[in-house]
């Protein structure tokens, strides 16, 4: 299960799922989850979709039009789709009363799909995705959800990073570049008295402190650094969203690393080292925050990237 819960949806007129791509985007939202829709209007383009596997892979839901005119038919577009893509769900949706499109499905030799009226389409669709959200999303599954989603954000800081890099003159880069020497050096410094303390140590326990130098954490500190420059003020807007990711997410994201699973009442928890408890509701706000972020970033990318004609020259990146 990924963060993204994505959508083969084939229909001939794609404007009429508008209003329903959102209410249910809405929904899922709420729940953690980003909705993303992939609208097929014929038989032709859905072959060319699913005939790419790693789209194929990426597929959670279909959805599919009883009628999609020019005398094709949704089952003819089920059939299409099955010879690439066997194991996903499938909502039949028409205009028609559901039962009645179950008969029709059954004439045509369409098995193991769900079926609804076109205006019950939503609650059918958000009743999938719970019935699929739920086989899957105990507190092990949540923790792998997070990890994956700011493994993401983590490799767009790398990418923002390069593009600031880019856009800058060598006094620009080298400011970045000894910036992170600086942190690097640090760490280096703690871990060589670290390394002596350990030397000494009497105990396994006190072996568990030794970490990695230049982490996630220190480049996020690098780039709100870098957004905080003259030279990068028309982004600073994203320097917040930095921030939150850092103070807000990190934390946390690495406290999950490092849980263990506890029976407290009749659920089960995850506990951190310092007795944090994080349940499933507590693991959907978390899914929340990161999805409005995950979003700021990918913005940041983009935006560096667009304005990456010419250099500029930032101030000297300040550390937090």
């Amino acid at each position: 299960m990924r963060l993204d819960f994505n959508v083969l949806w084939v229909d001939d007129q794609p404007n009429r799922v508008d209003a329903q791509i959102k209410r249910i985007a809405k929904r899922m939202e709420d729940e953690g989850f980003q909705f993303n829709s992939t609208v097929c209007k014929s038989i032709n383009e859905v072959r060319e979709k699913v005939g790419a596997n790693v789209f194929a892979d990426q597929i959670d839901l279909i959805l599919v039009d009883w009628d999609l005119g020019g005398n094709q038919q949704g089952q003819h577009a089920i059939a299409a789709i099955r010879e690439d893509v066997p194991y996903k769900d499938v909502v039949f949706y028409s205009g028609q009363p559901a039962d009645e499109l179950r008969k029709l499905a059954f004439e045509a030799g369409v098995e193991g799909v769900y079926c609804a009226n076109r205006e019950d389409l939503v609650d059918e669709v958000l009743g999938v995705f719970d019935s699929l959200v739920k086989k899957v999303l105990d507190l092990d599954h949540t923790r792998g959800i997070v990890m994956g989603a700011t493994s993401d954000i983590d490799f767009m800081v790398n990418e923002c990073l390069l593009a600031i890099q880019a856009r800058s003159d060598d006094d620009g880069r080298q400011a970045l570049l000894a910036q992170a020497r600086g942190f690097i050096e640090t760490k280096i410094k703690g871990l060589m008295e670290l390394a002596e303390k350990m030397g000494k140590a009497k105990d396994l326990a006190e072996l568990f402190e030794a970490h990695l130098v230049f982490t996630a954490y220190d480049r996020l500190r690098v780039l709100a650094g870098a957004l905080d420059s003259q030279a990068f003020q028309a982004h600073k807007g994203y320097r917040e969203s930095v921030t939150s990711y850092q103070q807000d997410v990190v934390p946390k994201r690495n406290a999950l690393g490092h849980v263990v699973r506890e029976l407290r009442g009749e659920a089960y928890v995850l506990v951190d080292g310092k007795g944090e408890v994080y349940t499933l509701d507590t693991t959907r706000d978390l899914r929340k925050l990161i999805l409005g972020l995950r979003a700021d970033f990918r913005g940041l990318r983009d935006a560096l990237r667009v304005a990456g004609a010419g250099t500029v020259a930032p101030d000297a990146a300040r550390g937090e």
